[in-house]
């Protein structure tokens, strides 16, 4: 049996939505995610993470802590765009980031909103006022640091004990679910002798895995402090209904606060991490594959009416090794027979301290054209697809590492390929970097591959997407608030 590039690519993708946002009775999907592609996928080494696994301020050297410094500057700025529901995440768009000039960042269109949004504005009592001031202070801390550019002590802000113990356990559990409906879609996806195993494992275990994911859920509930943040949240929300302004000012500081100086004249970025901040090198990657045998029996219903990301063309592709854009230049209906994918992989949280989306949700405030907002268009028009400046956000970056590709013609196809190119352009198939050069690196180090002529390992780690939350409408007043009551 033969199948297209383009065939194997969707199949990857309907199985990798199913494990990601899908679910099933035990475990409901998600109808508010969706997945933006990488296209080349992300490069990245353990020492990447360092100023997440230990937090920044703690190198025993200044080379060091200036290392970790230009190691969190690279994330933040990675992941600080705002994701297309219908695109893929393309190199241009991520060598993009990088410059003042280059398209939108979530930053920069969340500070607009902070600035220009008018809130309203009806006089709080002093207890709610109070609590207010109290449950801030439990979801967010501020600390002293030294900027290395400057030399002066300025205050950042961070999740408080609070909210990191929130994060931690929601990694856990959003871990547990990634192995169960893994476990669920390798046997819905069987086929052959081969996928005896997965069917038998399912038929026997599924209750274990089930079981599994229900107390990392009890976890993140009662370690995790899961009802404490949503009742704080619901307070906050319940209340600024009534009065925003206490509380935008507060979100302004938090923002304001969390610019930082980068190691290089110039640059300046809004910290963001990872949850769990050692997840490069602990263990929780689970193991995941297909085959070509399964493009005829892989299923794929989006949660949205809408295909989002279906604009991801499967052929094999090279991106110059800094700042040039995708090119895309096989034939994606190329045949490759007897195929065969395996990989480990992980999720991790994206933690932005200054990001606050309860503000996008809360339905006390609006935008006004041409006060400030000088926008065609409003956030996001809440529609299906929805379409405007902010219509979601990457919550959770997806990792891969061990890649393992076993196919002599697809290895034939892709050497015939990236035999054009020269070893510091990246050269990959979908999501994934199979060569080339670490695009966000200073380093100039390389993403090395083996190959015996009819496999490919790529053993080192990338990130292949994004899931994304979708925002509904944004603003969206409560129609009973007076526009006069808005400031």
């Amino acid at each position: 049996m033969t199948a297209t590039l383009q065939q194997l690519g969707n199949t990857f993708r309907s199985t990798m939505y199913d494990t990601l946002c899908g679910g099933d009775g035990s475990l409901p999907p998600s109808k508010s995610s969706f997945i933006t592609w990488c296209m080349p996928g992300l490069p990245y080494t353990e020492q990447d993470f360092d100023f997440a696994a230990n937090g920044l301020g703690t190198a025993a050297t200044a080379e060091g802590e200036k290392q970790m410094l230009q190691h969190a500057f690279n994330w933040a700025m990675q992941v600080d765009f705002l994701p297309d529901p219908r695109a893929a995440y393309t190199n241009d768009k991520q060598q993009g980031v990088y410059r003042n000039d280059a398209g939108l960042r979530l930053s920069e269109i969340y500070g607009q909103i902070l600035k220009f949004s008018k809130v309203v504005d009806q006089e709080l009592t002093d207890d709610q006022k109070a609590k207010l001031e109290k449950f801030r202070g439990l979801l967010r801390t501020t600390r002293k640091v030294k900027d290395l550019v400057t030399d002066e002590e300025k205050e950042v802000t961070e999740d408080s004990p609070l909210m990191s113990a929130y994060n931690q356990k929601m990694a856990e559990y959003v871990t547990a679910r990634l192995a169960y409906n893994n476990k669920r879609v390798a046997a819905a996806a069987a086929t052959g002798p081969e996928g005896r195993g997965a069917v038998t494992d399912w038929a026997s275990n599924a209750q274990l895995y089930l079981m599994q994911a229900k107390a990392a859920e009890n976890a993140w509930i009662t370690g995790g402090y899961r009802n404490d943040v949503d009742e704080i949240n619901a307070y906050i929300s319940q209340v600024t209904e009534k009065s925003m302004t206490l509380w935008k000012e507060h979100l302004k500081t938090f923002y304001d606060d969390a610019l930082t100086n980068a190691t290089s004249p110039g640059e300046r970025f809004y910290y963001s991490t990872v949850s769990p901040g050692d997840f490069a090198t602990a263990t929780g990657w689970s193991d995941y594959g297909m085959n070509h045998s399964m493009v005829d029996t892989t299923s794929h219903t989006e949660s949205t009416s809408w295909q989002a990301g279906g604009d991801v063309c499967w052929g094999f592709w090279h991106a110059g090794g800094s700042a040039a854009s995708t090119e895309q230049s096989s034939d994606s209906s190329m045949q490759v027979d007897d195929f065969t994918l395996t990989y480990q992989m992980t999720q991790v949280q994206v933690i932005r301290p200054w990001f606050y989306p309860e503000f996008l949700v809360n339905r006390g405030w609006t935008l006004r054209k041409g006060e400030g907002w000088m926008f065609d268009q409003m956030p996001s028009d809440g529609a299906t697809p929805p379409t405007g400046m902010f219509v979601g956000y990457p919550m959770q970056a997806v990792f891969v590492r061990g890649v393992s590709i076993n196919s002599a013609s697809f290895m034939q196809a892709y050497h015939q390929y990236s035999s054009q190119f020269d070893a510091t352009a990246s050269v990959g198939w979908g999501p994934f970097t199979l060569s080339g050069a670490y695009g966000h690196s200073e380093s100039g180090d390389h993403f090395h591959s083996e190959s015996d002529g009819a496999s490919l390992k790529v053993p080192g780690m990338q990130v292949i997407g994004f899931v994304n939350h979708l925002l509904d409408k944004t603003p969206n007043p409560l129609p009973d608030i007076p526009d006069s009551d808005f400031v």
